[in-house]
């Protein structure tokens, strides 16, 4: 039994060692951030002007449902312009 437990430390002490070593030169994903290397501010820019304003759309009604001040659920049509 003892014959068994140094070899079977050493492999589980090798595996712990060398599998982190293993994914260390990976370095960050591209998609980390926003700025990997094929994106250019062109794409950026445009990117953030159509996050920035929204397309309009014509008035419509939207069911809003939550819980009023008291506790008590309700549910509503309201106007979005």
């Amino acid at each position: 039994m003892k014959a068994w437990v140094f070899p079977g430390v050493a492999a589980l002490l090798a595996a712990g060692i060398f599998v982190p070593l293993a994914h260390a030169n990976e370095g960050p994903r591209p998609s980390s951030s926003n700025n990997w290397a094929s994106m250019s501010s062109a794409a950026y820019a445009a990117t953030a002007a159509q996050q920035a304003a929204p397309t309009a759309s014509p008035p419509h009604y939207v069911w809003q449902e939550g819980y009023e001040h008291g506790g008590r659920w309700h549910g509503h049509w309201v106007l979005v312009q």
